[in-house]
């Protein structure tokens, strides 16, 4: 097998971890911010390690640039999706529960959430950007810029 073929199979693989079927956002997921905190975590590794990652990709390769990106984009539906239903975990519990305040506390918290995921997103779209000069971003990626 080639190189390039090694590396695109290693993306793919990088893109299977990246939805992270084996992490679960459950009503009682959204319920536990220690929980959510590091269900966020492990669903950042694929932005915390974009460096590494980037250093080992041929980055003068359009392909190799693209295949990389999918995996992005895949770690950020996943991330949004999981944010989403728990904010939407929380609004039904708020309509539905006399304990308020503590449940409008861990609302504010969750949906605080994708003012980090802005950030990180941001910071990994400029090294990618960075290292795949030649690769146009989705329209919908470079409004962040």
């Amino acid at each position: 097998m080639s190189s390039w073929n090694a590396d695109l199979s290693t993306l793919r693989e990088l893109e299977e971890r990246a939805r992270a079927p084996e992490v679960e956002m459950s009503v009682r997921t959204c319920l536990n911010m220690s929980h959510f905190k590091a269900t966020m975590r492990e669903l950042r590794k694929v932005d915390d390690n974009i460096v590494i990652r980037m250093n080992t990709t041929n980055t003068a390769s359009g392909d190799e640039c693209q295949a990389f990106f999918r995996v992005l984009q895949t770690a950020y539906a996943r991330r949004e999706h999981d944010i989403a239903y728990c904010l939407s975990v929380l609004d039904k519990k708020l309509s539905e529960s006399p304990r308020k305040l503590s449940l409008e506390s861990q609302r504010d918290w969750v949906a605080s959430e994708r003012s980090v995921e802005n950030i990180v997103r941001k910071r990994t779209l400029d090294v990618f950007r960075s290292r795949c000069k030649f690769f146009e971003l989705p329209e919908e990626f470079e409004k962040d810029r």
